[in-house]
């Protein structure tokens, strides 16, 4: 009975965490929403509120999602995992629903709401949920990862058909065109901007009250600190999250990836490297978070020694590791384009195809490309059948390719364009995957939220970046030239990665 009611806890507080990541879908509704939002700039409010170039609105709610992450551990440790995550959702509420009344006024106050406090709740949730799924489930964690960071991209869907029915249900098509872009002029369209984005902060917000409601904070162990995630004291402590490994793994390399750093690839698996003393029996290894919110490694049959932790990477070590640098320049090469497709998929395809519509179904089918990719890379990475290196490549070849040859697909015809956008989905569905997977299986467990937020400071790069190189190229060089950035610098990034050692 009382496993039973602890596999009930577990999922439930698994299902829960689904629920939290709400937040995430932004990234994937923006390329359907910006459409609208740049059109009630333009034609509703102009001049009065063209303070700020809209580029900025996703670009700092990528860049501000790293100090988010960053603050986790501090707000960790004084509030726990579960009211951390609460505040975030609090933020994530104000925040959308201010910027719903200050879009009328000002780009650039709209930004401040809609990206940079946002951006920052929706940081402190990754961080938060992560660890939550490595306290309940640390065997299924790439799995988990992918289906957590799936559920936003997969609720998107709904998001974006509510969005275009509310915003246009007559499929009213883009009248206006200003230099290279299209929008809608109509004002039947523009007067319904400001309530979609209220409709979104009620969807999200909701959810993640749910999902807090659902969230147990998984068993804890604190080492060298007798206090839990809610900050109390702890007289005894418990676990229950057991990983049985097999005691016939030895030292070797799997897929590419070593196996001396959380087990590495092997611990989904249930395998870890043994002392020969101890072949014969079998060793419990128990996954937990300490009251840092980092994750802990113990021995559950012996007493813990140096030699039978995995090796954890302090933040100061792995900023001097190639594979560290290897992760940074995949992270900004997927992101660029990520956020490239993301803000122009339908900008640019108006262009061609004139059909808002078919657009949305463009944008509907991403996430569940997406999501559906997503979690067969995670489940590929737990059973060892792709490292972490093998993914990290594949994704950068297609991206490669795709941006190569995607401003040819809609002048072609619209299915083909439907085509190269779905294939940039699946190769960039894996970034929200990687990161974490990475930094616990490469990095270690036991400074899991610095590295992860160390992981993250690309997105202040290419949050900052982007919005001032971004309308230059698009300006000056035009489409072909823009997408073909892309593709330039995700080869870049091939080459770098391909002769990096993924094992440290």
């Amino acid at each position: 009975m009382w496993r039973t009611s602890e596999r009930c806890v577990k999922y439930c507080s698994i299902f829960g965490v689904h629920l939290v990541m709400a937040p995430l879908s932004f990234l994937w509704i923006f390329g359907n929403l910006s459409a609208y939002m740049d059109s009630y700039f333009r034609f509703s409010c102009y001049p009065k509120c063209a303070d700020c170039d809209t580029q900025w609105l996703l670009a700092l709610y990528i860049a501000s999602s790293c100090p988010g992450g960053l603050l986790t551990k501090f707000l960790v440790k004084r509030l726990g995992l579960k009211w951390t995550g609460v505040v975030a959702m609090v933020i994530c509420g104000l925040s959308t629903l201010g910027s719903a009344w200050v879009l009328q006024y000002s780009v650039a106050w709209t930004v401040v709401l809609y990206s940079v406090f946002f951006g920052q709740a929706v940081g402190m949730n990754f961080s938060v949920s992560y660890q939550l799924v490595g306290g309940w489930a640390p065997e299924n964690f790439a799995l988990f990862t992918a289906t957590v960071t799936g559920f936003p991209t997969t609720l998107s869907i709904i998001q974006n058909q509510i969005i275009t029915a509310y915003v246009n249900p007559n499929n009213l098509k883009a009248d206006a065109f200003v230099g290279h872009r299209t929008y809608f002029s109509q004002p039947e369209i523009l007067h319904r901007v400001p309530m979609t984005v209220i409709m979104y902060a009620a969807m999200t917000f909701v959810l993640q009250m749910i999902g807090y409601i659902l969230i147990t904070n998984p068993p804890q162990i604190s080492s060298g600190d007798s206090r839990n995630s809610d900050g109390r004291k702890l007289e005894t402590v418990t676990d229950t999250t057991d990983i049985l490994t097999s005691s016939d793994s030895s030292s070797k390399e799997s897929n590419g990836q070593a196996v001396n750093n959380y087990g590495s690839n092997n611990v989904s698996n249930g395998t870890t490297n043994m002392s020969e003393n101890n072949q014969s029996k079998p060793t419990m290894l128990k996954f937990d978070l300490n009251s840092t919110g980092d994750f802990a490694e113990r021995d559950a049959t012996t007493t813990p020694g140096p030699e039978d932790e995995p090796k954890s990477w302090e933040p100061s070590e792995i900023v001097k590791t190639p594979v560290f640098y290897a992760l940074l320049f995949f992270g900004t090469s997927i992101m660029y384009g990520l956020i490239l497709k993301s803000n122009f998929y339908k900008q640019f395809a108006l262009l061609y195809i004139n059909d808002d519509k078919y657009l949305t179904l463009v944008g509907t089918l991403i996430p569940i490309i997406s999501t559906v990719s997503r979690i067969i890379f995670g489940a590929c990475i737990d059973r060892s059948m792709l490292s972490i290196k093998d993914a990290v490549v594949l994704s950068l070849s297609l991206q490669t390719i795709l941006c190569a040859f995607w401003y040819f697909a809609p002048q072609v015809n619209a299915i083909l364009y439907l085509i190269f956008t779905l294939g940039l989905a699946v190769t960039q569905s894996v970034y929200y995957l990687i990161m974490p997977t990475a930094a616990l299986r490469i990095f270690g467990p036991g400074h899991f939220s610095t590295n992860y937020g160390l992981l993250l400071t690309i997105n202040i790069f290419v949050g900052f970046i982007m919005p001032v190189t971004v309308s230059p190229l698009h300006d000056i060089l035009g489409w072909f030239w823009l997408f073909t950035s892309v593709s330039i610098t995700s080869l870049i990034t091939l080459m770098f990665v391909v002769f990096t050692s993924f094992n440290i």
